[in-house]
């Protein structure tokens, strides 16, 4: 049991699929207080898959994956993952590729596997939350068109 899991039993028990949350509301559901590293990276709340940080399967574990941070503030968003399913019968198949436009079903998976991949890089890097504020965009080397 990590000490994370009172937060991903109260995700648990939410009806909605927001909670806009203040750190102390935060720490009173845990029960003790964030560490200083909440407080001053973006990257602490990232929602990172797998093995590591053990406050991200807190709120991955339940269903959950935070966004809109905002440190100045001491907010977070926590939000549902959205649930994918794949189209169970030919028919809903069907639709799909009516919408879409595709003809192929295996270009189809693919194209959705990687526009969830794509969704899901997006979501990670905005959940950093811009920590290189020096970056400056490498030179071209050729003019701009």
């Amino acid at each position: 049991m990590s000490k994370y899991t009172p937060l991903a039993e109260f995700l648990d028990k939410q009806s909605d699929p927001i909670w806009q949350a203040k750190f102390s509301e935060l720490e009173r559901v845990l029960g003790f207080a964030l560490p200083s590293s909440a407080y001053r990276y973006p990257a602490w709340w990232a929602n990172q898959q797998g093995k590591g940080h053990s406050q991200t399967a807190g709120w991955r574990e339940a269903g959950w994956r935070t966004c809109n941070i905002d440190l100045p503030g001491k907010r977070v968003t926590f939000e549902r993952e959205p649930q994918i399913t794949m189209p169970q019968s030919d028919s809903q198949l069907d639709r799909v590729q009516t919408l879409t436009g595709m003809s192929d079903r295996d270009g189809l998976v693919a194209k959705a596997l990687q526009d969830f991949a794509t969704n899901e890089s997006i979501d990670y890097l905005n959940a950093l939350g811009g920590t290189m504020t020096d970056f400056k965009p490498a030179p071209r080397d050729r003019p701009h068109s």
